[in-house]
């Protein structure tokens, strides 16, 4: 499980580097075409620390689980303004990264259950898209730097509405190590914050009833 954990820091930081370079629409400027905003290619992922302890976690926005008969747990979180159901207690990890627009801090939250992860990742921009097809352009640029830091394919992507929030949902397969892997998430744009919700694991073992169920519980508070 834990090759996934450090996997996933990964994805998350190429969602964010593969988008469109553009420059980002000020609310009260011109709309001109643009797209997310990208963080520098050269910069890595974070390291997984050598004891094999989980990295300190830096956002100050404690987990606030309610647990169930079967394990899952209602978890909210304050500073990433959403909620979700996870299959386990979940842990959180924060790394600050340089981007074309400036330094932004990626956040990610993480559970676990029979060898798999289950993984929300955010991140605000310090402006809003202001051409809303390029909004879709850019989640499914999201899409492709995060299948392919997996060197994977993707099976299906379409584009959905979280009430009045833009999402992309995807289904994709590849490889960690040996091991082959399926990937299904939903990555959202609201206003200037990028979220990614998506789940991981061996491909013969991962429960496509769980990550069904951890996908559409993610609801994005106002």
């Amino acid at each position: 499980m834990k090759k996934y954990i450090s996997l996933a820091a990964g994805l998350v930081l190429f969602a964010v580097s593969a988008c469109t370079t553009a420059t980002p629409v000020a609310d009260n400027a011109t709309p001109t075409k643009s797209a997310l905003p990208t963080a520098n290619a050269t910069e890595k992922p974070p390291e997984k620390p050598k004891d094999g302890t989980t990295p300190e976690v830096k956002t100050g926005d404690k987990p606030e689980p309610t647990s169930s008969a079967n394990g899952w747990q209602d978890y909210k979180s304050s500073a990433g303004k959403f909620t979700v159901e996870v299959p386990s207690k979940p842990q959180e990890q924060s790394q600050e990264q340089k981007t074309n627009v400036g330094t932004i801090q990626l956040n990610m939250v993480i559970a676990e259950a029979s060898d798999s992860g289950y993984f929300i990742g955010y991140a605000d921009f310090p402006n809003k898209i202001a051409n809303p097809a390029d909004v879709q352009k850019g989640l499914g640029d999201s899409v492709k730097g995060s299948v392919a830091n997996l060197k994977g394919v993707i099976k299906s992507e379409k584009e959905y509405m979280l009430g009045d929030v833009p999402c992309r949902d995807f289904e994709a397969s590849g490889k960690v190590q040996t091991t082959d892997v399926s990937m299904k998430g939903r990555f959202c744009l609201a206003g200037n914050r990028l979220y990614q919700v998506f789940a991981l694991g061996a491909a013969d073992k991962i429960a496509a009833a769980d990550v069904d169920r951890f996908i559409k519980s993610f609801k994005i508070e106002k």
